[in-house]
């Protein structure tokens, strides 16, 4: 027994240098940690409400508020609160934020795709000289109803010139109220003007500083293009001075259309009526004749790819070309020159 007693190791001395760094570090690391992975959360979380549209971004934090009360009640229910609970609780929290946010983005869709791909860009100079040569374009073409950002730019060193937008001629209607007025802005210098969506239509704009030499005209058309065509959504014409001021009216074939026409010929009737030829002997769409100023809505039947001819039936010298496009993006079937009425190119369909 007493051998036994005598060949017994004695027990290792603790290591007190290694517990003193342990009691010094972990009252350290353990919060720098825990607001470390707090960080990488909370950046995470934004970055998922970011991604996703306004509602989905409400919906997404009011899970996450739910899910951190339900955590929480349930980490305090406990008699012990240890580290590792903490670490759950961040966990189950990041957790839930991630699946609702990806849930939301399926469901609901991103703050882009909600937005609809955002305003149409438009763009208007005023060069050097502009009090005297005016804007650079004169007329602008946006699509109706769709909000526009007017990306001005001011090349005119040490002057001020703006944008005001008006539903009439102010030039004719001095008591004409703009709708939409823009910041000064001394050159050089460029802004961006949110300018709301317009109905179809012709408005008109002008320097405040400068309104009787920079002027200019914007036509609003459904599906976009303004001027004399705007394929696959209509176009819109208007008749000023006894004339058209577009000789091609372009529409998309084989579905009905739409020609917004303005007639700002004060008290002079006007209207589009659209042939075969101009020979007239077949009517493929005949409008309603009005007086001006005045605008109308003219609903076109679906036509076929050709090229038809058009114009005012109380003045037949304002005339022009009605290009319907096929498939392929051409006038014609695959983009070939449009055919007649016997199948041969080049011609106008006749009846």
């Amino acid at each position: 027994m007493t051998d036994q007693m005598t060949h017994e190791k004695p027990a290792p001395a603790p290591d007190t240098h290694r517990e003193t760094r342990q009691g010094l570090l972990l009252p350290i690391v353990i919060p720098i940690g825990a607001f470390v992975v707090i960080g990488l959360v909370l950046f995470g979380f934004s970055r998922v409400l970011l991604s996703v549209s306004a509602h989905a971004a409400t919906a997404v934090a009011l899970i996450v508020a739910i899910s951190i009360m339900a955590v929480a009640t349930i980490v305090a229910s406990r008699e012990r609160l240890s580290n590792s609970a903490l670490f759950s609780m961040v966990g189950a929290v990041a957790g839930v934020a991630m699946l609702a946010g990806g849930i939301a983005i399926v469901a609901i869709g991103t703050g882009e795709e909600a937005a609809g791909g955002g305003p149409q860009v438009v763009a208007l100079t005023a060069p050097k000289g502009a009090a005297a040569t005016g804007f650079e374009p004169t007329t602008l073409s946006v699509a109706a109803n769709e909000p526009i950002e007017l990306d001005f730019s001011n090349q005119d060193p040490g002057i001020q010139h703006n944008v005001v937008i008006f539903d009439v001629d102010p030039a004719k209607n001095p008591d004409a109220q703009p709708l939409f007025s823009g910041s000064l802005v001394t050159g050089p210098g460029e802004t961006k003007y949110p300018v709301p969506p317009s109905p179809p239509g012709s408005f008109f704009f002008h320097c405040a500083v400068h309104p009787a030499t920079m002027v200019g005209t914007i036509e609003s058309a459904q599906g976009g293009g303004g001027g004399g065509g705007g394929g696959g959504g209509g176009a819109t014409v208007t008749a000023k001075s006894l004339s058209f001021d577009t000789s091609e009216i372009d529409l998309p074939a084989g579905q009905p259309t739409t020609i917004t026409f303005h007639n700002e010929d004060a008290g002079i009737p006007h209207n589009i009526a659209i042939y075969n030829d101009d020979t007239l002997s077949k009517t493929f769409f005949q409008g309603e004749q009005f007086p001006g100023i005045d605008t109308r809505e003219y609903e076109i039947p679906p036509l076929e790819p050709g090229t038809y001819y058009f114009h005012c039936d109380v003045h037949p010298t304002m005339s022009g070309s009605v290009v319907v496009a096929g498939p392929g993006g051409g006038s014609g079937p695959g983009g070939e020159p449009p055919p007649d009425a016997t199948g041969a190119s080049g011609s106008s369909p006749a009846g």
